[in-house]
């Protein structure tokens, strides 16, 4: 259904736009053959770059392609904001949004209780594990979120790489869940539950199941924090 309803949207707005099939291939670098099938609902949609060139080239909201393609409105938020998250590196002045209202930021927010404070960096307790997050705050709790595209899934522990990333900790895959360009893991930690938004080609490359055992990584940097004030 998703494939025919991508497929149709392209069609409608080549057509709009006076593009031949092979106008908007040459401007896109999708092969003819893949669009024409893309276009006729027996190939899935592409990828997020070039469902990007699409919208630009043929004036389409990037959103609607994403959700035609099959990812739902709420991860969408996240790929977008994702985006911009990255390209505000690169262009200072592109600001990124933070997606509102979000079930997935929701469910990675956790009231933590903080250990240990050397400047910004803090030491806090997240159900067993101990993570190092960032916080000017000198409240005692501080409530974090943690974006769901924000954390690596490996299979062996990444510290053993010399990875440079400051929480790294064991998990549990609960649920693998593929949502139209990504696949969304539910991981069980170590008294806490985690969502993670992976493309699915990472997921895919290293095969990952329900109930495998991995390592799960993010940045302090990457862990958004909050002061929860003291009540009297």
């Amino acid at each position: 259904m998703a494939k025919v309803q991508f497929g149709e949207i392209i069609k409608k707005a080549r057509g709009k736009a006076g593009l031949s099939l092979r106008e908007v291939t040459a401007q896109t670098g999708i092969d003819f053959t893949r669009l024409s099938r893309i276009e006729h609902g027996s190939r899935p949609a592409p990828g997020l770059a070039e469902i990007r060139a699409l919208a630009e080239i043929l004036s389409l909201d990037m959103v609607d392609l994403l959700v035609a393609a099959g990812t739902s409105r709420e991860v969408t938020e996240h790929l977008l904001w994702s985006e911009r998250l990255h390209l505000a590196l690169t262009y200072p002045r592109v600001q990124p949004y933070r997606p509102e209202g979000s079930l997935l930021f929701s469910k990675n927010t956790f009231r933590v209780r903080v250990l240990k404070r050397e400047g910004a960096l803090c030491r806090v307790a997240l159900g067993e594990e101990r993570f190092t997050v960032l916080s000017f705050s000198t409240e005692e709790t501080l409530s974090i979120e943690i974006p769901p595209e924000a954390v690596s899934v490996y299979r062996r522990d990444p510290r053993s790489l010399s990875a440079s990333v400051e929480n790294v900790f064991p998990a549990q895959v609960k649920k693998v869940r593929r949502l139209g360009q990504v696949t969304n893991l539910v991981l069980s930690g170590n008294g806490f539950e985690l969502n993670t938004l992976h493309t699915v080609e990472q997921i895919e490359a290293i095969r990952l199941q329900e109930g495998e055992e991995v390592f799960a990584a993010v940045q302090a940097t990457a862990v958004l924090t909050l002061p929860v004030e003291r009540t009297l």
